[in-house]
């Protein structure tokens, strides 16, 4: 009878954890609960720890924080994104253009959104390679380090001095 009792019991807690489990197999996209501003928040808090500063107006100073899903304050790097595409996203970006430094993070609308939206990331890297391949050098020695990572219909763009430790604050708001 308590061999009875304790096979049931077990069979009951495998059932509720299983029925209880989110993931369906063979599923890859994230299920994170960040928005691409909670994750811009926290690469900038890592920034600012770096970097020795404080967070003005929950911005880093000397950057800017812009909204990638209105066209308007996307400048030069309009034609590189639908917007339509981004469901968030944020650009973190010098305010003066002797920095290389540009960090995005995007929540795409669906995996063919994805793939425009690294295409777009792919095109801001050709530019920056353009741009600072005759600029500065120590600057286009981190746009050849930059990194385009995705998780689901997350993607992160990143061109930093300290592009591993921004990588590893999106992976874990991420998985």
């Amino acid at each position: 009878m308590k061999k009875l009792k304790m096979m049931l019991m077990a069979l009951l807690v495998t059932v509720v954890a299983v029925g209880c489990s989110n993931s369906k197999e063979g599923e890859s996209a994230s299920n994170t609960s960040a928005t691409p501003e909670e994750i811009m928040n926290k690469i900038q808090e890592t920034l600012a720890s770096d970097y020795d500063m404080q967070l003005q107006d929950g911005v880093l100073p000397g950057f800017q924080v812009i909204d990638m899903t209105d066209s308007s304050q996307l400048g030069m790097y309009a034609d590189h994104f639908n917007t339509a595409d981004i469901e968030s996203g944020y650009m973190l970006l010098p305010m003066m253009n002797v920095k290389s430094s540009l960090i995005m993070v995007v929540k795409a609308k669906d995996e063919k959104a994805s793939e425009s939206v690294k295409d777009g990331f792919e095109k801001v890297l050709s530019d920056q390679e353009a741009t600072w391949s005759i600029y500065l050098p120590d600057q286009y020695e981190l746009v050849q380090e930059n990194q385009i990572k995705q998780q689901g219909n997350y993607l992160l763009y990143v061109t930093s001095d300290v592009a591993d430790k921004i990588v590893k604050v999106f992976e874990e708001s991420v998985k």
